[in-house]
């Protein structure tokens, strides 16, 4: 991006748009979970994250293609859409049963049902760069999430918060209906992006597994009390990470166009360090008035504050690479994520308790933006 273009009205605009889109629906979504876990208490607060988890990983499975896959031939003008749209909804009803199966909770069925259809359609609207229609529709899922998710809790427990999430997503179904209706269907588009579409899919997996597995050990291993603790922290980290999160995904499209934003990640890379010192010394002076008894979630967050940084980094580097198709770069740094996430909860979780927890979490991101660092500049000299 070349520097005057950053202040561009459109530029400024079009980002305005996922800004507040972004701020208002995160913050909606982070406070009423911060309102769930006093009413919920950790041990539910923490098997609903867990739940949580595996259902977005049966989404990863379903969604063929990726979210990113769908944002990125959607910048460039080709017609994909209805054969991914097609597939992936019949894949999702497909683990929506076998979930049913194995957890008897239709909730977590709806949410998989609801999470696919919402990640396709945001796709490729932020692909057809509609950055306001993006804004609308994530907004009024943010909102309907906390209306559903509270009535449903009154009605049936805990259970109801993932039926309300799952069906908060679902008014987009209309937009996939549309697309069906006036695009044609078309298969051979997937053969001929078929090596694309197959690194996304990976990728997809990877990233959703890197980004859960966290939260499935530390259930599994350490109890569902301990996880809502990690979870309750998680929000904090969220909120924090807004702005960051805006930029990344105001990249992607223009990275997948062939738009320079060199300067606008470099300055979200260093604002990404001033949000990381606000969480290292105010939060854990402001949670403990707020929770007193999420006490384990104190002890997370100066450690988890640091995350910011690398995920920030790595974020921005992730919208470069599949900008220009080279998936294999991203899905390498997930798998190291990965490995060493897994590795450092099993072995530095039960020596040093929350601490290696979190920094189990922090040493695995901060790999995986090294390797991408160097991995560009690697690529970069060679190509010069």
């Amino acid at each position: 991006m070349d520097w005057p273009n950053f202040f561009k009205i459109n530029t400024v605009k079009n980002i305005s748009f996922i800004g507040f889109a972004n701020i208002t629906g995160t913050a909606i979504t982070a406070i009423f979970w911060l309102y769930l876990a006093d009413v919920l208490g950790s041990e539910i607060y923490g098997e609903i994250s867990y739940l949580m988890g595996i259902g977005a990983i049966a989404t990863a499975v379903s969604l063929i293609g990726s979210e990113q896959a769908i944002t990125v031939y959607s910048a460039k003008k080709i017609n994909i859409q209805p054969p991914i749209y097609l597939i992936s909804l019949i894949t999702s009803f497909t683990s929506a049963i076998i979930l049913y199966i194995a957890f008897e909770n239709i909730g977590l069925s709806f949410f998989v049902l609801g999470y696919v259809i919402y990640l396709l359609t945001l796709g490729e609207t932020v692909g057809r760069k509609l950055y306001k229609n993006y804004s609308i529709y994530y907004l009024i899922q943010k909102i309907l999430f906390v209306i559903f998710a509270l009535f449903f809790y009154f009605i049936i427990g805990p259970e109801g918060i993932l039926l309300g999430y799952g069906l908060s997503m679902l008014f987009l179904t209309k937009k996939v209906y549309n697309t069906f209706k006036h695009s044609k269907m078309d298969f051979s588009i997937l053969k001929t992006k078929s090596h694309f579409m197959i690194n996304n899919y990976i990728l997809d997996i990877s990233k959703v597994s890197t980004g859960k597995i966290d939260k499935l050990l530390i259930g599994s291993l350490f109890g569902f009390s301990l996880l809502g603790n990690y979870f309750l922290a998680l929000q904090v980290i969220s909120l924090l990470g807004i702005i960051p999160g805006i930029i990344t995904r105001y990249t992607l499209p223009q990275d997948a166009s062939g738009v320079s934003t060199k300067k606008l990640k470099f300055i979200t890379a260093g604002f990404s360090v001033i949000l990381a010192l606000i969480g290292i010394f105010i939060s854990p002076l402001v949670l403990p008035i707020l929770f007193p008894n999420y006490s384990e979630a104190v002890e997370f967050l100066p450690i988890l504050s640091i995350f910011l940084i690398p995920s920030t980094i790595s974020a921005l580097y992730i919208s470069k690479f599949i900008g220009m198709e080279k998936t294999s770069y991203v899905i390498y740094g997930y798998l190291i994520s990965f490995a060493i996430t897994t590795i450092g909860i099993i072995f530095l979780g039960p020596i040093w308790g929350t601490m290696g927890l979190a920094i189990s979490v922090v040493i695995a991101s901060s790999f995986q933006a090294i390797f991408f660092v160097c991995l560009d500049f690697y690529k970069s000299k060679n190509n010069s």
